[in-house]
């Protein structure tokens, strides 16, 4: 194991950057975003304020590159499931992928939540990064949509944006609602019955058919 001398110095700073996120989510997670402050975070990950100030800039700039971390995870996880699919298919296994994900790692869903919600303030310094996060997803899911119009196995006059704004609206409020009252949220089944109505409501009448006589 590598001593903390022998490291170079983008390596000792790529160590303390992770050890503050980290800090930075397990405060969030026990005070919420106002109590969670810069000198919290550095004393917590084993730093000083004044290298969390110096990475960061500021308290906002730190939360908004815990959100962009996150995110930056969660979207190497689903694009790693997805692979080159397209369409329904790949609707449907994201919707797979991120049940998979809040529940291998319910931390990271539940500190985007938390800062998701404070975004919304408008006076939230991370407001844009959020906006972008969200738009970055409507896009994916609006080209796999537009794809699956252009093979034939989406019906035509489909929409793609307000399809992608639907779905990522559905996927929104399901993590919220789970997370805050997870016993009586069956996400699983909810996700299956979402598979359904999307084949149902999007699928072409040739794909109907071609998947009928399979």
């Amino acid at each position: 194991m590598p001593t903390p001398q022998s490291l170079t110095q983008a390596e000792r700073t790529a160590i303390s950057d992770r050890a503050m996120l980290a800090a930075a989510m397990e405060l969030i997670l026990q005070h919420g975003i106002e109590k969670t402050t810069l000198q919290s975070i550095g004393e917590r990950a084993g730093y000083s304020r004044g290298l969390a100030t110096y990475r960061f800039g500021s308290k906002a700039g730190l939360l908004d590159e815990v959100c962009k971390s996150i995110s930056r995870r969660w979207l190497d996880f689903l694009n790693e499931r997805v692979g080159e699919q397209i369409g329904i298919d790949a609707m449907c296994t994201a919707l797979d992928s991120f049940f998979e994900f809040i529940s291998r790692y319910p931390s990271d869903a539940q500190v985007l939540q938390i800062l998701y919600g404070g975004a919304a303030s408008p006076t939230s310094e991370f407001r844009q990064t959020s906006a972008n996060i969200h738009q970055r997803q409507m896009d994916d899911v609006a080209n796999w949509v537009a794809a699956g119009v252009a093979t034939g196995s989406i019906r035509d006059d489909v929409d793609p944006k307000s399809v992608a704004a639907q779905y990522i609206a559905y996927i929104s409020g399901m993590t919220y609602l789970w997370l805050i009252s997870s016993p009586s949220v069956d996400f699983e089944k909810a996700n299956d019955d979402m598979k359904t109505h999307l084949r149902l409501s999007l699928q072409s009448d040739s794909e109907k058919i071609a998947r009928s006589t399979k």
